[in-house]
């Protein structure tokens, strides 16, 4: 152990924004023929004040212990504007050219005073070292030439678009200006989409576009609030590229209740922005200082398959995702990759016995691997490897009771595997709710609810970064009882719908009605 200390904030934020949007669209006599323009402007500002305080207790010789006291005020303006320019002609029954022109600027500027405050008097000192005036101005423009073909059982774009973009940026206290950083991106434009029929379609599209570093990032002052963990902005930092391809498969039978939903993701960024954490000295103190990188990709796949049996009777319902990160870390300035795997799989199943009883149960499974490595692409034996998993078995009934009556409960019991022991708590989650149905129409519900009857509702999860493992365990909103009325603005008289959705691994998907709830 090197040191140790505490730090305390409080702090007073204001941020009123205004945008507003213009859009004209022109029809021509000619059928195809369409002129369009969009024109956006936009201001916001964040305006804070902060007090802070940080304690460092060095336990290495000469041993000290070191207060600081910090009153930082901050002004941040963004004003943003932009207008997009398109046009299409038809060159046959099933052709258009499109063609787009779009110029945008976004002007942000950061006043930080930070001042030293005297812990007895309250005395305020204004530090220039650790205070800033910085503006900064972001021009993007893109021209885009595509041909676009729309056919009954197909459509597809395929073209180019070219981003100049422009970034400048200048320190209104030290009265000098960063280096201008020009560059010009050329994006394929592709998009493809296959109708197998109404209810099944397949579907490819790329996207990429140039992301402009925050203000933070790009402000080059030192600030040491936290003397533990000091930050410090990057003014030559460049805009990061995104280069993203989707390919999608649907498949949703509205006839037999089958579905099937297909997802994956490739997402690749040049000059992807990271923090190059440096270590100062013996202390453990870490000075973050962001920088531009490439190698950076990520692969997501994701399914969800469901099948009703016995006309709905059995309901099978399938989950799963995979998602791999080849993130690109700096420690003290050495080039470090993190290989993060994440899967998960989960399985549920529904049984409607009776038109007044349905029943459920499910289970998943999750992993979350990582491993680290250097440029060389040995071991990186500073940062350890780590695994973690989690169960999740869930159990869930429906029982309609004479004179509309309904009683409903929820139970969902997690296994956490592999987290630090403070934060590896298994979670059982129980709800249930008794309501009932009023009217002749049977649109006004009364239902009483008991949440999380256990009191255990907690968040648990785990954050891997680039030189840190944390895992974190949360309060939520723990047991509470709620009484709502609510009332359905539907002029049919309706029963309650059996079997409106499905319970996976993502959640509850369900037709919903326009409704007034009062709690």
């Amino acid at each position: 152990k090197t040191s140790d200390g505490y730090n305390n904030s409080t702090g007073n934020t204001t941020s009123p924004n205004i945008s507003g949007n213009l859009l004209y669209n022109h029809k021509f006599r000619k059928k195809g023929r369409n002129f369009s323009a969009n024109i956006s402007l936009g201001s916001s500002s964040n305006n804070s004040e902060q007090n802070t305080s940080n304690q460092t207790n060095s336990f290495l010789f000469p041993f000290f212990t070191n207060t600081r006291n910090q009153f930082i005020n901050q002004q941040n303006d963004n004003h943003n504007y932009g207008i997009r320019l398109t046009y299409s002609e038809p060159v046959s029954k099933t052709r258009n050219l499109d063609v787009a022109l779009s110029h945008n600027l976004n002007y942000a500027r950061n006043n930080k005073e930070t001042d030293s405050v005297d812990a007895g008097t309250g005395v305020k000192f204004y530090l220039p070292r650790f205070s800033n005036d910085y503006e900064n101005d972001f021009y993007r423009n893109r021209i885009g030439v595509s041909l676009r073909t729309t056919t009954k059982k197909y459509n597809y774009t395929l073209g180019v678009s070219v981003q100049p973009i422009s970034q400048q940026g200048y320190s209104l206290t030290r009265d000098s200006a960063y280096k201008t950083i020009n560059r010009v991106n050329v994006f394929p434009v592709a998009r493809f989409v296959y109708n197998f029929s109404k209810t099944r379609t397949f579907n490819v599209n790329y996207s990429g576009n140039a992301t402009q570093p925050t203000f933070t990032q790009l402000q080059d002052v030192l600030d040491i609030s936290n003397q533990q963990f000091q930050t410090k902005g990057n003014p030559n930092l460049k805009p990061s590229i995104n280069h993203n391809i989707n390919l999608t498969y649907n498949n949703f039978n509205f006839v037999n209740g089958k579905v099937l939903f297909t997802n994956i993701t490739f997402t690749t960024i040049q000059n992807q922005i990271v923090n190059n954490n440096i270590q100062k000295g013996r202390s453990g103190a870490q000075l973050s200082i962001p920088e531009n990188v490439n190698g950076f990709y990520n692969f997501l796949g994701y399914y969800m398959f469901s099948k009703p049996y016995k006309n709905r009777k059995y309901v099978i319902t399938l989950t799963g995702t995979v998602n791999y990160n080849h993130n690109i870390n700096l420690i003290s300035s050495n080039r470090i990759i993190g290989q993060n795997w994440l899967a998960s799989q989960g399985f549920n199943f529904e049984f409607n016995v009776k038109e007044w009883l349905s029943l459920g149960t499910g289970a998943s499974y999750s992993i979350n691997d990582n491993s680290y490595k250097n440029a060389a692409l040995s071991s990186f034996a500073k940062l350890p490897n780590t695994f973690s998993s989690a169960w999740m078995l869930s159990s869930n009934i429906s029982v309609d009771i004479p004179k509309n009556w309904i009683l409903k409960y929820d139970f969902d019991y997690t296994i956490n595997q592999g987290l630090s022991s403070s934060v590896s708590t298994n979670l059982a989650i129980f709800n249930a709710s008794l309501e009932k149905q009023l009217f002749k129409k049977k649109n006004g519900v009364i239902k009483l609810s008991a949440n999380d009857i256990f009191n255990q509702n907690t968040n648990v999860g785990r954050s891997v970064n680039a030189n840190s493992i944390i895992d974190t365990r949360s309060n939520r909103l723990a047991r509470y009882f709620m009484l709502t009325f609510t009332y359905r603005l539907q002029k049919f008289q309706g029963q309650r719908p059996k079997n409106q959705g499905f319970k996976g691994m993502g959640g509850l998907m369900e037709q919903r009605n326009p409704e007034i709830k009062v709690f």
